[in-house]
């Protein structure tokens, strides 16, 4: 009978040995896979960096090229010159909304939505003064740019 009862207790304490060992091996495969997924983004945000860091720059460039495109401009030859650095603008957006973030790609729009409004406000006499004097209505926006682009390659593949 003490064997009967000793063989059955050896058999519970192997089954439950058995089912720990299952659940562990059960959350050390959800681990692996999870820290598999985290090193795959990691992988992706580490190839894509280069090209959204070139993209991200070559905005904020044309960004700055007209902004300082305010500073000692003749007015009457200045729309003309503020229109193909707007045009500037509106393709580097582009390249911009193709490398993204979505956070990234919001604030490339926002930039360029006050340059419109900027040269349209230049264009039909809506703002007094010189240009140069308005220029913290485009330099805000750009700078909002810059930090989301920073943000942006700063990533590393964390989950949020």
């Amino acid at each position: 009978m003490g064997a009967a009862i000793g063989g059955g207790l050896a058999g519970l304490t192997a089954v439950g040995t058995g089912l720990f060992g299952l659940r562990q091996a059960r959350l050390q495969l959800k681990h692996q896979e999870s820290e598999a997924a985290r090193q795959r983004r990691f992988e992706s945000l580490t190839e894509r960096r280069g090209p959204r860091s070139q993209a991200y720059a070559e905005f904020v460039a044309a960004g700055q090229e007209l902004i300082d495109s305010l500073y000692g401009r003749e007015q009457h030859n200045f729309l003309a010159g503020f229109e193909a650095l707007q045009a500037n603008i509106r393709k580097r957006r582009a390249h911009v909304a193709i490398a993204g973030p979505e956070s990234v790609v919001r604030a490339a729009s926002a930039f360029a939505d006050e340059v419109r409004d900027f040269r349209n406000q230049l264009a039909h006499g809506g703002l007094s003064g010189h240009p140069f004097n308005h220029k913290q209505k485009l330099e805000r926006p750009l700078e909002a740019f810059a930090k989301a682009a920073r943000t942006a390659l700063e990533d590393e593949g964390h989950p949020s």
